[in-house]
């Protein structure tokens, strides 16, 4: 079977495959697995206490599912295009919502990179421990980075969500993973 190759808004052809794994799960994963869950998660913890966490956690999904299911309930009545959440706000709720709607998601998008890049920055200087190297100076070094592969394109931003979500594959592994202690190593017995 030949396909046509789809044309973008220039009339240029657009070679690449959009499909679900790369375009919705892998981001998805990755908003979920990101730096609340490793670096902020256990200061809730510590300052509200388990149940309240576990409070604002359900609370937080239960938010989570219901946009879910009014988003799939929208996108099920029409064709979807370019433009993801600003093209079904615009083309539901009219253009003058889609665009106030769109500039607060805009916003949102950006504070969030800026709130990820300094959560990735002080667990980087964390783990490097050199006194020159400052968590501000990491986060503005990986905004620079993903400012560069945004101008290279989204199929390159794409393929390193994969490199991305492989490292957070191995962390989550390194959760689970069961250490032993050397069998040659005494337990302490402490002080008689």
């Amino acid at each position: 079977m030949n396909q046509k190759p789809k044309s973008n808004i220039d009339g240029s052809a657009e070679s690449s495959k959009r499909g679900t794994f790369g375009d919705v799960v892998t981001p998805s994963v990755l908003t979920i697995l990101g730096i609340i869950l490793f670096l902020r998660l256990g200061f809730v913890v510590g300052s509200a206490g388990l149940m309240k966490a576990l409070v604002i956690i359900a609370i937080a999904n239960a938010i989570s599912v219901l946009t879910s299911i009014s988003l799939s309930a929208v996108a099920t009545n029409l064709k979807v295009k370019g433009g993801g959440d600003y093209y079904l706000i615009s083309r539901t709720l009219g253009v003058e919502f889609g665009g106030a709607l769109g500039l607060v998601l805009f916003l949102a998008q950006s504070v969030s990179i800026a709130f990820n890049s300094i959560g990735f920055g002080e667990a980087a200087s964390a783990i490097v421990a050199v006194p020159a190297v400052s968590s501000q100076g990491v986060a503005v070094a990986a905004v620079a980075l993903l400012f560069i592969l945004a101008w290279l394109g989204a199929d390159v931003a794409t393929r390193f969500q994969y490199v991305v979500m492989a490292f957070l594959a191995g962390a989550l592994a390194s959760f689970y993973a069961e250490f032993e202690p050397a069998a040659d190593a005494e337990p302490d017995k402490g002080e008689n």
